[in-house]
């Protein structure tokens, strides 16, 4: 009789301490994590939904050399990314790992050309999201993009996206804007 008395006891002790830290864990991952946090250890920061081409800054002036302009902030959290020249820059203002994920429908592609779309690091290219080069046929004057990177920021450094084509002299983003979009996370 005793044994059984010391298994139930037992039990109790399991089921309260397994209590215990399934209330914990809610508290903890419900009630004190920061808005947008995830599981991965990403918080976003910033979101666009409303993406533009941007011909007013040199030397990216040109119908096959311009800049995104991003519009229609869902968020921001200006501790972290600051964005000025009429949308098309920003800075990632905490020293880290950033994760930027970029969809983006180009339009009015021609079969004989080869776009880009770079991440600018202080003028200098320092990745590229995409290079598109189009069939002899294609099905399509649309070509959607969906690409992330990760950028290591100091801090310091100003940020652009650069969309380029060599062989076409004018292409665009597509109008439909639910095809668009930036997001900026920061990797905790």
């Amino acid at each position: 009789m005793s044994e059984r008395k010391g298994a139930i006891i037992l039990l109790w002790i399991i089921a309260f301490g397994s209590i215990g830290l399934s209330g914990y864990m809610f508290v903890k991952n419900e009630v004190f994590s920061a808005p947008g946090d995830t599981d991965s250890g990403l918080t976003l920061m910033g979101l666009w939904d409303d993406l533009a081409k941007n011909k007013d800054y040199a030397p990216y002036t040109t119908d096959d050399s311009w800049l995104i302009e991003f519009n229609n902030n869902q968020f921001n959290n200006s501790n972290y990314v600051s964005v000025d020249n009429s949308n098309t820059r920003f800075k990632l203002l905490k020293e880290g790992y950033y994760k930027i994920t970029l969809l983006l429908l180009l339009y009015d592609l021609d079969a004989d050309a080869i776009y880009w779309v770079y991440l600018y690091r202080n003028s200098t290219v320092d990745h590229y999201f995409a290079r598109v080069a189009i069939s002899a046929n294609p099905s399509s004057p649309f070509h959607q993009i969906e690409s992330s990177l990760y950028v290591k920021s100091t801090g310091l450094d100003d940020f652009v996206i650069r969309c380029y084509c060599f062989g076409d002299t004018s292409f665009t983003i597509g109008t439909p804007q639910s095809f668009n979009q930036l997001s900026i996370e920061y990797n905790k």
